[in-house]
């Protein structure tokens, strides 16, 4: 089944919660497409994005540390579908004697589930929101989730916390901001962050067609943008996505996987990084 739009005719297909483990009723919570900018995966209550699953690079949300199709064994392949007419996630089982199903539990958790005929019984195979980083925005503006260090949050290089008194007590949502502000001049640069889930892409535009090259300039020229990556991360990276404003949900992986992101700096903070 697909998940997301038809753009023809404004249909949205998207995964529901229950009211409750024993009331079938619409939840709270429903799993969807937000094609705002380039589309992502979210989980909503109501009409607040309480995580993400990021954006699509061709292999892989940018949520996941690795592509599910270079796990061993696979079971499923995954598209990814962009076009004036359509915006759509599907994936499809490779074993027709498997049986497996998708839902968003009353808690908002995205849960997989495969039918085991050994035990006969419905095994849980995956899980979203898994951990605290897959809270959205759990860090605030500038700045990066890691669950294999503590505190989860840092401030990413040449910015400090917003309100460094609720952050030291382990509330990150204010974020952080920059110590020098971006002269949005031919003076600026950028940093590069390597493995890391790419922010909120809502406030986001992409190419497909461009060069990293030609991506940092368009970035560079433009006043009102922040960071840029590849949009296909296949053979090398092709396309380019390019964020303007505040970089949010940001995850480090330290084990492999993400991708990377660079990050526009005042020219005197690169000098000192």
């Amino acid at each position: 089944m697909k998940l997301g739009w038809d753009l023809v005719t404004g249909l949205e297909r998207y995964v529901s919660s229950w009211r409750s483990r024993d009331d079938p009723a619409p939840g709270e919570f429903s799993l969807r497409i937000d094609h705002h900018g380039f589309p992502q995966t979210v989980v909503v209550k109501g009409a607040k994005i309480v995580a993400s699953a990021g954006s699509w690079n061709d292999l892989h949300f940018t949520a996941y540390p690795c592509p599910p199709q270079t796990r061993a064994n696979p079971t499923s392949e995954y598209e990814f579908v962009l076009n004036k007419g359509e915006i759509y996630y599907e994936y499809r089982l490779l074993k027709r004697s498997m049986f497996s199903r998708y839902i968003l539990n009353p808690s908002g958790i995205a849960q997989r589930l495969t039918w085991v005929h050994q035990t006969h019984s419905w095994e849980l195979s995956s899980t979203f929101q898994a951990d605290w980083c897959e809270n959205y925005a759990l860090c605030g503006a500038y700045a990066s989730c890691n669950m294999n260090v503590s505190p989860l949050c840092a401030c990413f290089k040449g910015s400090v916390p917003k309100s460094p008194k609720d952050w030291n007590s382990g509330y990150w949502s204010d974020g952080c901001v920059r110590k020098i502000p971006l002269a949005y001049s031919s003076g600026d640069g950028f940093l590069k962050y390597t493995g890391v889930k790419l922010p909120d892409t809502s406030s986001s535009w992409f190419g497909k067609s461009m060069s990293l090259k030609e991506c940092k300039g368009l970035c560079l020229n433009n006043c009102s943008c922040t960071a840029y990556a590849n949009l296909d991360i296949r053979e090398g990276g092709t396309g380019c996505l390019l964020w303007f404003g505040k970089l949010i949900d940001i995850r480090e992986f330290t084990r492999g996987g993400g991708q990377d992101l660079y990050i526009r700096m005042a020219s005197s903070e690169l000098g000192s990084s």
